[in-house]
């Protein structure tokens, strides 16, 4: 059969994601300094209004601290991951290993002469062959 829960158990549900809600932002919430105090403000707060009994009043309160979530993750800068996500990063290959970091960026080994602009050149070129399946590339316009 269907269950149904009373206002209390369904107001009790409603705060308790509001408060889950609450201590997701506040731990990604800038300064780090202050993450401590806003997640024991919002503890103390939520207890000292447990006894509340009027419902209306327990509305309000609820309203009050969803708005506050809804303040917080407006300021607080996304870090890209949920609740239960790990820590993203770039990861790239490396002598067969995966390791952080981040790939080279265009004409770099060049301009810090890893590598000659008589290599890069032929580099390019391979590069264009294998593109096109082997077949001789059509013509490029000259590079400086």
């Amino acid at each position: 059969g269907a269950v149904t829960m009373s206002s209390a158990a369904r107001h009790r549900a409603a705060v308790l994601k509001a408060y889950r809600d609450f201590v997701d932002v506040a731990r990604r919430s800038r300064p780090v300094a202050e993450r401590e105090a806003k997640l024991e403000e919002a503890r103390a707060a939520i207890r000292a209004s447990a006894g509340v009994t009027d419902e209306s009043e327990q509305q309000a309160l609820l309203k009050k601290l969803v708005a506050r979530v809804g303040f917080l993750r407006v300021v607080t800068p996304k870090t890209g991951r949920g609740r239960h996500k790990r820590e993203s990063g770039v990861f790239v290959v490396r002598e067969g290993e995966v390791v952080e970091g981040s790939g080279q960026s265009a004409g770099q080994r060049v301009a810090d002469g890893t590598i000659s602009m008589q290599e890069a050149h032929e580099y390019h070129n391979r590069l264009l062959k294998r593109q096109y399946y082997g077949q001789t590339p059509p013509p490029q316009p000259p590079m400086l």
